[in-house]
This record gives C-alpha cells, structure tokens and sequence, in this order.
C-alpha cells in the first residue's frame, strides 16, 4: 500500500532568495507536487510512485532524490522512471513560483554532501588543523531526522499544499523496477 505523506528532498544549484540568508540549495516538496500539471508526466508520476510505494517508508518522511537514485540500483533504473532532472526543474520552478507550499533551505556544506550521496555514503572531513573525520550514513540518517522533525513542525500548522490540478499518477509499469544499488 502507498504512503501518502512522504516529502522529495532535491538539490540544486544555489540561488540568491528574498528573506533567506544563506544561499537556497535544496527544495522540499510535498511528494504530491510530483503529480502537478506543470511537471513533465508521466515521468513525476512515476516519480511520485517510487517515492510512496518502496518497501519500508514511513509517512511523513524526507526522502532525497539521492536516496532513490540507491534504490534504483545506483541510477542505472532512471531510464525506466523518466528524466529525473527535467522534474526537478519543474518541481523547483513550482516552489519557487508558490504554486506549492515548499520548505527552501540552505543546507550546509556537510548535510549537502550527505544528502547527495545514497544511503551508504562515508564523507571525509578535513579540519583546518590538519586532521580528519569521516561522516557516514549514521550522520545522514541524523540529518534527515532533523529535516523530517523540521517537515512535521511546519505541517502541524497546516499540511503541505501541494499544489492544484493534480493528475493522477501513471498505472504502468504495474510494479516499480527497484533494486538496491549494492557495491
């Protein structure tokens, strides 16, 4: 069965915004948006589908676009998903134009590097006094607690609004072809 309540999680290139101060590098979304009019379709729906119908989600979480990019084995799957990039854009553009609530964050240096990677990434750190730590997919899973507690918060007020005129989402293919990307 579906999860309805899920969030898409993309980055971006950084951009100068009113009121933000940081640069805005990520976008978050209602998974909803995906099924807007303005959104390349079926490629959104299909999206979409991957977002609430993989094994294990729970409602209300933050999922990144890396982390389905894992799920289909490492990107090697997008071609039977849809040009993922071309749906981001529209998905930023809907942000950004209020047609859906969204959160528009400046992540900072490590979260993003985190959130670009898949589930299993080990990021190394160099500190300015010559030493090295590494942050893996524990730190990840803390930084996305913290936007998931973020996403709750914000839609305590009101659930997010993900836009109008939806469509339906696409009934092929019959199942989604997910395979863990495994190194």
């Amino acid at each position: 069965m579906p999860v309805q309540d899920l969030y898409l999680l993309s980055l971006h290139e950084p951009f100068d915004a009113p009121g933000h101060p940081v640069p805005i590098n990520a976008t978050l979304v209602h998974a909803r948006s995906l099924l807007h009019r303005v959104v390349p379709q079926p490629d959104g729906g299909r999206i979409y589908r991957c977002l609430t119908e993989f094994p294990g989600r729970a409602p209300g979480c933050v999922v990144p676009l890396s982390t389905l990019t894992f799920e289909l084995a490492g990107g090697a799957l997008w071609h039977r998903i849809g040009d993922w990039e071309q749906v981001v854009e529209a998905v930023a553009h809907l942000a950004a134009s209020q047609q859906c609530d969204a959160m528009l964050m400046g992540l900072p240096e490590l979260t993003l590097a985190l959130m670009r990677g898949g589930p299993t990434t080990v990021c190394t750190l160099y500190h300015p006094d010559g030493t090295r730590s590494c942050a893996g997919p524990a730190d990840r899973q803390q930084r996305l607690g913290e936007l998931t507690a973020q996403v709750r918060r914000f839609a305590a007020d009101s659930p997010f609004w993900p836009g109008d005129d939806l469509v339906p989402p696409p009934s092929q293919p019959r199942t989604m072809p997910y395979k863990p990307y495994r190194s």
